[in-house]
């Protein structure tokens, strides 16, 4: 980002503390300070694994950062109070008096040019700001989301009719949500087009997530050699779709790929991410020391530079992937569904990702990239070349800076 004509200072609103999981706002902070512009953070504390040490960095770096208490049994009983109401659970959770309080302090006692309000589970604090100008990151469209985890779970699951309700709740919520902020952006086209289609009149603007310049070029150039996994998937573990995508990895994707590299040693698998459930680990047993499931990881790079591919086989999902945005700037080929390839346009095939629209179709592609080295290079050569020219943190900063600017000329 070129240096500020005026050193903006921007009040960070976020639903939790920005993290190396929480990895867009994590980085749009440090590129905003980076180029010079102030940055005040108010989060909710639910104490996640990787908080203590985002929480050190962003102190040094910000004007301050207020952390508002919000234990987990606090958030899950408003959630359930929440249920006979109008309010969708990803609304619900998040809710606090204290937070509300500490942000009309913030703006009654200090001086701030912008608010930025992250996702969904923030934007009911936008009103204790009062007449400060502020820029709505809804990051993704829910409601598609959560269509997508009604239509993909089966209705002999009570998950299954909480997620109906939910997304009937959302088309109501989002969308009025949405319209109460001047300026709304979100990480690709497919979730602005998923919000215009809800009735969000506010202007839309795409601005995909990055990728952290400290990554290495190639998964090589750290000096593992070592390629104990051949294939990699890495997310939250907890989180429904992440979970979706590792099963029908181990479940249909594993399988064919064994029937289709007979005379290769069996495939070997990590599966790298917080929060995996008994169910994930009891379908990993199957496979015996050939699936790796690390649990939370501090750094995932020694674990991509340990892999010879990075698959996403997710069939749910809104917005872009970072999982796959790291993989491809290290340099792996990555082979993915339409669901986790479509932030990246129509030429995603050139840019170092293999799309695979069914099991068979991306075991398939796997079994391509693993019995040629110079097929595999090639591919990670293109997907970590595309990474650098369009996807850059200090790039994404700049446009939201824009986006400020817009904003605060509205008034």
């Amino acid at each position: 980002v070129s240096g500020p004509s005026e050193s903006l200072h921007i009040l960070f609103i976020c639903p939790y503390l920005p993290s190396a999981i929480r990895v867009r706002p994590f980085q749009l902070i440090r590129y905003l300070v980076k180029a010079g512009y102030r940055v005040t953070v108010a989060a909710l504390d639910d104490r996640s694994p990787a908080d203590a040490s985002a929480h050190a960095e962003l102190r040094q770096i910000c004007e301050a950062v207020h952390l508002v208490p919000h234990p987990r049994l606090q958030a899950a009983a408003q959630a359930l109070l929440a249920l006979p109401t109008g309010t969708p659970l990803w609304a619900a959770w998040c809710q606090s008096p204290q937070m509300m309080h500490l942000l009309r302090s913030l703006t009654a006692t200090q001086r701030f040019d912008v608010a930025h309000v992250e996702h969904l589970r923030a934007a009911h604090f936008a009103p204790a700001v009062g007449d400060l100008p502020c820029v709505f990151d809804a990051v993704d469209c829910i409601t598609d989301l959560q269509r997508q985890v009604v239509a993909h779970t089966p209705p002999s699951k009570p998950r299954h009719w909480l997620a109906r309700e939910e997304a009937v709740k959302l088309r109501r919520y989002e969308p009025a949500i949405c319209n109460c902020f001047r300026q709304v952006t979100v990480t690709s086209q497919h979730d602005a087009d998923a919000l215009l289609s809800l009735q969000v009149q506010s202007p839309i603007a795409i601005i995909p997530n990055g990728v952290d310049r400290e990554l290495p070029r190639s998964a090589s150039s750290n000096g593992t050699t070592d390629k104990r996994f051949d294939l990699i998937f890495s997310g939250k573990m907890s989180y429904q779709a992440n979970e979706d995508a590792a099963l029908f990895l181990l479940n249909h994707i594993l399988p064919r790929l064994d029937l289709l590299l007979p005379q290769l040693p069996p495939v070997s698998v990590c599966i790298a991410g917080t929060g995996p459930s008994e169910l994930l680990r009891q379908s990993a047993l199957r496979w015996e020391d050939r699936v790796t499931i690390t649990g939370w990881v501090e750094d995932l790079r020694p674990f991509l530079a340990a892999s010879r591919i990075a698959v996403c086989p997710m069939r749910i999902g809104v917005g872009i992937q970072n999982k796959v945005l790291e993989a491809m700037a290290m340099g792996l080929p990555v082979v993915a569904t339409p669901v986790a390839s479509r932030a990246f346009g129509r030429n995603a095939q050139n840019n170092g990702l293999r799309i695979a629209a069914d099991a068979q179709s991306f075991a398939n592609h796997c079994a391509e990239l693993l019995s040629g080295d110079d097929t595999a290079r090639h591919v990670g050569i293109a997907g970590r070349d595309y990474v650098r020219a369009f996807h850059r943190w200090d790039k994404a900063a700049e446009l939201f800076v824009e986006q400020y600017a817009k904003v605060r000329r509205a008034g």
